[in-house]
């Protein structure tokens, strides 16, 4: 890494702490424009970002392959065609639930005691405001650049993201670069190099209806309860890691982003259930034609979806319940990740540690995102955003201070790769 970078680096840097103010309410201004998901309408969102860059003077692309997931692209050319590095962050995010139950209104971009809050700040305007801010603020101060940096806010990763990063990856391959940073919630703490997969499915019974004063206790409701119970022992099973990821996982047991993970970090070297879903019946005196749960199942390193799919129908026959029917919720997938030896995890840790005097560890985590459409395409992916505070819950939030430190390495990273040697 030549000296010029690194004076390019902490010029830039001091710049995001001069305008530390701006980019909070960048951040907060970003909430009062809800995109949940379902039902997962991005529209309004992205003509806020998209009015954002056209006043930077920065092109803008518009992807909209269903009514309402709308995704964005802007890209500065660089001197030549690579390496490309790439912002990837998504514009939906969770419902909201009951707004009366929080303690402060989730989609007013508020700002307090030096936190940003509302549905949606950590998963994950928080990070996507860190990369847009940081390319801002690269063309702003015409960084020359060896290859094309580019932005990609994107619909639908919540809801797996076949209409968002998977649609434009399709369609324009060449928009996955050489290297693609992440700001999904993490915290300054972490740099996340995998993730698990996914193995959604449904459980389904069905039965004849009849008056219910003739049930016998064995209804396609009871059948999924005992299914249930049989589906649960998936936890069981063991994962088989890559060699080059065991230092990681191990260190996983020590770590933990928010309260809700401790005592979970076993987690991540065997699957999770979660019956998220169950429907049934019509009355409480008709004995029920059909009952179906629907399973949430994410993946460690070395179990892919058939395996599970397996493991549960051999339970399901051991214990007579044959009948009971598997489906897969799709997209299902496996675990991905980078290697914790690629040069880009070097380069964004050494980020870290300068822009917040502590060196992060690597880590996985228990959920999924985009960066398992760059990774099999051969990118090197890694996640770096700030710590979730009421993530999917009420009254989230993420602090200033993070998101300060994400956008600087997000910054310095971009500029280690397209303003640097690439070394």
């Amino acid at each position: 890494m030549t000296t010029s970078v690194e004076d390019l680096k902490r010029r830039l840097w001091a710049e995001i702490d001069r305008r530390r103010d701006e980019l909070a309410r960048l951040c907060a201004d970003g909430l009062r424009l809800p995109a949940e998901n379902p039902p997962g309408d991005t529209r309004g969102i992205a003509e806020h970002y998209a009015a954002i860059l056209g006043r930077a003077g920065l092109r803008v692309e518009r992807f909209e392959p269903r009514p309402g997931n709308v995704s964005l692209v802007s890209t500065q050319e660089g001197r030549e065609a690579r390496p490309r590095f790439v912002f990837n962050g998504h514009l939906d995010h969770f419902p909201s639930d009951d707004h009366s139950l929080w303690s402060f209104p989730p989609y007013e971009g508020l700002i307090r005691d030096g936190k940003i809050l509302g549905r949606g700040v950590s998963d994950m305007r928080g990070g996507l405001t860190a990369s847009l801010f940081s390319f801002l603020l690269i063309h702003e101060h015409r960084v020359p650049l060896r290859g094309p940096l580019t932005v990609m806010m994107v619909a639908d990763e919540e809801t797996g993201g076949a209409w968002g990063t998977g649609f434009i990856l399709k369609e324009r391959p060449e928009l996955a670069g050489d290297a693609c940073m992440i700001g999904e919630p993490e915290s300054p703490d972490g740099l996340r190099v995998g993730e698990k997969g996914k193995s959604q499915f449904r459980l389904i019974a069905e039965g004849d209806s009849r008056h219910g004063g003739l049930g016998t206790g064995d209804d396609p409701v009871v059948k999924i309860g005992a299914a249930l119970q049989e589906a649960r022992r998936i936890v069981e099973m063991k994962d088989e890691a890559p060699v080059d990821l065991l230092p990681v996982l191990d260190g996983m047991q020590s770590y933990w982003r928010t309260e809700h993970d401790r005592g979970r970090q076993w987690l991540y070297r065997r699957p999770s259930m979660t019956a998220g879903v169950i429907r049934g019946g019509i009355k409480v005196n008709v004995v029920p034609r059909r009952c179906e749960v629907e399973v949430d199942c994410r993946l460690p390193f070395g179990i892919a979806p058939e395996d599970i799919r397996t493991e549960v129908e051999r339970r399901l026959a051991a214990a007579g319940l044959k009948d009971v029917r598997f489906e897969f919720i799709t997209p299902v997938f496996t675990a991905s990740y980078t290697s914790p030896t690629h040069p880009l995890a070097g380069m964004a840790r050494a980020n870290a540690k300068a822009a917040t005097g502590r060196e992060p560890r690597l880590t996985v985590t228990f959920a999924a995102t985009d960066a398992r459409y760059f990774r099999p395409l051969g990118v090197p992916t890694l996640i770096f955003g700030p710590r979730p505070n009421g993530m999917a819950a009420l009254d989230e939030f993420i602090t200033i201070d993070d998101l300060v430190a994400v956008t600087k390495v997000h910054l310095g990273t971009a500029l280690d790769i397209l303003a640097g040697d690439g070394r």
